[in-house]
């Protein structure tokens, strides 16, 4: 689920969601706010599948959240 594969197309794995979300992140937001925005995406579904999105992306060190707001890490 989290890498893509023979059955799991890009988009519906969580590198392809988060691809998604990082499009969603040009600034800082709160993590309601990000829900709000991209929850009628098909390819996200679920409060649950954005969540462990975004814990990935954290976990990759992508996205960090500081002062209530989500946003990109600046390389």
């Amino acid at each position: 689920m989290i890498l893509p594969t023979k059955h799991i197309p890009v988009e519906n794995s969580f590198i392809g969601i988060g691809a998604l979300l990082l499009a969603y992140l040009d600034q800082p937001t709160t993590v309601s706010s990000l829900w709000q925005k991209v929850r009628k995406l098909p390819q996200i579904a679920t409060f649950e599948r954005f969540t462990l999105t975004l814990d990935l992306l954290y976990i990759m060190n992508i996205i960090e959240f500081r002062d209530g707001n989500i946003r990109r890490v600046s390389s």
